[in-house]
């Protein structure tokens, strides 16, 4: 029998907007490393809090580690935002497949909120990184008072538990399917493209926020 599927279960509270949910976070690793983010319960998470989700289910240096599989990656890559007509963003990305360019990833956000996804894990680093620009997270919470939307979840991480199924949870695999779906410009490499092993610049953003953070205190 496949081994379960095993997600961190983790209880999240938004005190400005009375909001609260549990959010499950995991990482698949036995055919291809994966990255899961499923809204299980409650209120769909805001994006300003993905940052602080995945810091609690994947530790400390989970960026790095994102970081190393990003720049171990054999193919070129590319990564952009679309909008909808209705204002759905989408941040894909994509890389080179057997012949054709593919889309290998998507973190889709409407109204501020996180909608489940299922991404490989060297794809995280890069749309990350542009989805902590258009959502910059609170990093450092002592100076988070500047801000008129100062609202953070409060993360019980005595209660943040392993959960485990036995089958791939339907929302997740509908969001690998859809994915797969997508239909990709053959001419989609003709700008913005960059190297296998270039870096992502999420770490550089990260900090370049903390320090707009303090400024702004």
């Amino acid at each position: 029998m496949n081994p379960p599927y095993e997600y961190r279960n983790i209880p999240w509270k938004e005190n400005a907007f009375e909001q609260s949910g549990r959010v499950l976070v995991g990482m698949e690793g036995i055919r291809e490393s994966r990255l899961d983010v499923f809204n299980y319960e409650g209120s769909k998470l805001s994006a300003y809090h993905i940052y602080a989700v995945l810091k609690v289910a994947m530790t400390e240096y989970w960026v790095e580690r994102m970081e190393k599989l990003h720049q171990n990656r054999k193919s070129n890559w590319k990564a952009e935002m679309l909008v909808s007509p209705e204002g759905k963003k989408e941040y894909r990305l994509y890389t080179t497949g057997q012949n054709d360019p593919v889309c290998s990833s998507v973190i889709a956000i409407s109204n501020n909120q996180i909608h489940n996804f299922s991404i490989l894990s060297e794809d995280a680093a890069p749309l990350l990184k542009k989805i902590f620009e258009d959502y910059p997270p609170v990093f450092l919470p002592r100076y988070r008072n500047y801000r008129q939307n100062s609202c953070f979840p409060t993360l019980y991480y005595l209660d943040a538990q392993t959960m485990k199924f036995l089958r791939l949870p339907e929302p997740i695999k509908e969001q690998r399917e859809r994915t797969q779906r997508i239909m990709v410009d053959k001419d989609i490499f003709s700008s913005g493209t960059f190297q296998a092993g270039e870096t992502s610049g999420i770490i550089e953003t990260i900090e370049a926020l903390k320090c707009l953070e303090v400024l702004q205190a």
